[in-house]
């Protein structure tokens, strides 16, 4: 192992050993002296803008930025001479001369902000404690660390108007200070390109170019910007009146199987504002809008089903959750094990999956353990899984040579894998896209092939046919695609739903056995590795998934009907649609209303996974936690603990989990990966035994669906995914 070279300065009269290629910043901070900026920021490259950051350093004229001035061998460097303090005071001032500042040099600032907390919801902010970012604005901080109490210039209001008609977040660039944070972090780390500085003087401002809103311009609403901002300029819509959280709560996102770490906000017992985790080995805190601002209005959302209902002639009634469980349990021991079916969502964690087979097989005796996965996939879905399973991590694009991306667009979903396609395409990677639009990887890419999916088997015949025979034959040239390098083939939604996915789930299975092409699979089922695992499937049992040979299962057309008409239904976290068998009886249990048009006759209002724990299974075998960070909301109960009650009531003595612990001490002793150091669930080929599902199965479209948990899609209840799924239909 190379060992690190170092080199040896003075800091303030300290003998320091700091890394070479460090910044006098970096290596300051490293050593425990603090310096004041406004525009560096850990992950984001240097720029040199605020000047805050100046320091006197031995052979060099004049006052660097410490930012962006590198560590030398000998460097004698002071932080704080009064030369230092000075320039650092008439800086501040120069940027306070067109910021809103009287709050910071009022002497009762403090009184005032703590018996007039009622006057900050107004329109123009004037000062500190008419700012939503009252409290966490770094720059009160630095202009205390500065010490300055007074300001010598006069104050310019630019007077912009604030700009509201983008969802998720309020743009107010009176209070912008032209650091250049979101304009780096936009265009650097997201690789997005939305944000750029406009106009010149003192009418610059930043945001798309030639008049555009963020939605006309391409912007993922990742909430870089905003993380990134250090004043109040950027403001989520939902949090911005929250103030500083009481605590931070280190969860996982459940919004697809890409498994992203998400730090929770709470404010008073409630989930106020997401942030990421830059330090997450998974995507490196590159979250998407669904993760960023899709959870507060989601598990907050007014239509939460608060208590247990039962339908009656005039409809809804309040039943007590004795009274309900009981009807449960008599509804479906009245069925019998075969007019009953369980119809579970891949979104549930690996503790409700195993508890939900458990109750299907020990306590109903059936193995009509359905989800919406055998009626998208139907006769595909021996193809699909053996993808799935095999899928590559998403660093493994970082190697590969060259990179065809299928029915994929990651502006509003996985974008870690996005960002790392474009950090690939710019190093030296060959890109080729296939969709049947535009897609936000095309400006990257050698070549773009738009499309209807009904073509696309035929390119990647071609790409196959010119790997084959060194370009000689075929639609694409030799030089995109060669044989023996690290090629990467990435699947996604708009392949997967397609009318042709068939075709092509078969022409990547061959590029991945005959070619060596690396695979992976975006596709929106969050816990399907789970769901597998557990063995909450027609025929398969936990543990199936071993590190030795292949997994064997019975296709589930062969084990469950699954046309037939049921007497009851118990669908656990997922909401009944067309496609699903016809049912005399439906218990709902779930979070959010059913959609309009379907009634169930017995609602059990569900926790989310802010309010109960649990464990997840991301496409990379990863096993990651959900932690809790707010009570159940209402009068509404944990999946498992709701199972484990009707289980209760129709076989004495069975499903009786009274803890979390419990079930994960079954899940342990019957799944490999959940005990031991990687907690990691081993990842195999597929066989599938049985003759193959009928299309008839299938649901009727194959048009992509909108993004949604639990079954309820996400624009029902959250105001900005409304806006892009309008957005997504133009």
């Amino acid at each position: 192992m190379t060992k690190e070279k170092k080199v040896s300065i003075i800091i303030d009269n300290r003998k320091v050993e700091a890394k070479a290629g460090l910044t006098i910043l970096q290596a300051a901070r490293e050593a425990g002296v603090d310096i004041p900026s406004l525009c560096a920021l850990e992950h984001l490259p240097s720029y040199g803008a605020c000047r805050l950051c100046v320091v006197e350093v031995d052979g060099i004229r004049g006052f660097p930025t410490s930012c962006t001035t590198p560590v030398e061998e000998g460097m004698v460097i002071r932080t704080d001479t009064a030369e230092v303090r000075t320039l650092r005071q008439e800086v501040l001032k120069l940027l306070l001369s067109e910021h809103p500042a009287s709050c910071l040099f009022c002497g009762e600032q403090d009184e005032c902000k703590d018996f007039q907390g009622t006057i900050r919801k107004v329109g123009v902010t004037t000062g500190c404690r008419y700012c939503p970012n009252d409290s966490l604005c770094e720059l009160q901080d630095i202009t205390q660390k500065v010490g300055l109490t007074e300001t010598s210039y006069p104050v310019y209001y630019r007077n912009f108007p604030v700009e509201k008609e983008d969802p998720f977040y309020d743009r107010d660039y009176n209070l912008c200070i032209l650091c250049g944070r979101c304009v780096r972090v936009c265009n650097e780390i997201r690789l997005n390109g939305t944000l750029s500085f406009k106009q010149r003087g003192k009418q610059t401002t930043i945001g798309p170019a030639f008049a555009r809103t963020h939605l006309e311009a391409g912007c993922e609403f990742c909430g870089a910007c905003v993380a990134v901002c250090p004043t109040g300029a950027l403001s989520a819509k939902v949090s911005k009146w929250s103030g500083k959280p009481d605590e931070i709560v280190e969860t996982t996102c459940p919004y697809c199987p890409t498994g992203c770490t998400l730090d929770l906000k709470v404010k008073g017992g409630e989930v106020v504002d997401v942030s990421a985790d830059y330090d997450s080995p998974t995507e490196h805190g590159l979250i998407c809008v669904k993760g960023r601002f899709a959870i507060p209005e989601y598990v907050l959302s007014p239509d939460r089903l608060a208590t247990p209902t039962v339908l009656g002639p005039e409809g809804y009634d309040l039943i007590d959750w004795d009274g309900a469980l009981d009807l449960a349990a008599e509804k479906l021991k009245e069925a019998g094990a075969k007019g009953s079916c369980v119809v579970v969502s891949p979104d549930l964690s690996n503790e409700d999956l195993f508890a939900a087979q458990r109750f299907a097989r020990e306590v109903i005796g059936t193995e009509a353990i359905l989800s919406p996965l055998l009626y998208d996939l139907g006769g595909d879905l021996r193809a699909f899984v053996d993808l799935v399973l095999t899928s590559e991590p998403i660093d493994s694009v970082g190697n590969a040579k060259g990179i065809l991306s299928i029915g994929l667009d990651t502006t509003y979903g996985f974008t870690p894998l996005g960002i790392a396609v474009k950090k690939a395409a710019r190093k030296d990677a060959a890109l080729m896209t296939i969709d049947d639009g535009e897609c936000n990887l095309d400006f990257l890419s050698e070549e773009a092939f738009h499309s209807d999916p009904e073509k696309w088997p035929e390119y990647l015949d071609g790409i196959m046919k010119s790997m084959s025979s060194n370009g000689k034959k075929g639609k694409v040239p030799s030089s995109f695609f060669k044989k023996g390098e690290r090629n990467v083939a990435i699947v996604g939604p708009g392949a997967i739903f397609s009318k042709k996915r068939k075709e092509i789930f078969e022409h990547v299975l061959s590029m991945r056995n005959d070619l060596g092409w690396k695979v992976i699979v975006c596709h929106p089922y969050t816990n399907l590795l789970g769901m597998l695992a557990m063995g909450a499937f027609p025929g398969l049992m936990p543990g199936s998934i071993k590190s030795d040979g292949v997994l064997k299962f019975k296709d589930p057309g062969a084990i469950v009907d699954l046309k037939a008409k049921f007497k009851v239904g118990y669908f656990i976290g997922e909401v009944p649609s067309e496609a699903m068998p016809q049912l005399d009886y439906i218990i709902y249990q779930n979070a959010l209303p059913a959609p309009e048009g379907v009634k169930p006759n017995l609602n059990l209002p569900a926790s989310l996974f802010t309010e109960t724990p649990g464990t997840t299974i991301n496409f990379e075998g990863r096993i990651l936690s959900f932690n809790k960070a707010s009570e159940p909301f209402a009068d509404s109960r944990a999946d498992w603990w709701i199972m484990s009650g009707i289980a209760g009531r129709i076989k004495k003595g069975a499903l009786k989990y009274s803890s979390l612990a419990g079930i994960q001490s079954e899940i342990k002793k019957a799944v490999p990966g959940f005990e031991g150091k990687d907690k990691k669930v081993p990842r195999k080929k597929v066989v599938m035994e049985g003759k193959a599902a009928e299309k008839a199965i299938s649901r009727k479209t194959t048009v992509e669906a909108p993004a949604s948990f639990r079954g309820v899609p996400l624009h029902d209840h959250v105001a900005g995914m409304k806006a892009i799924e309008e957005r997504r239909h133009k």
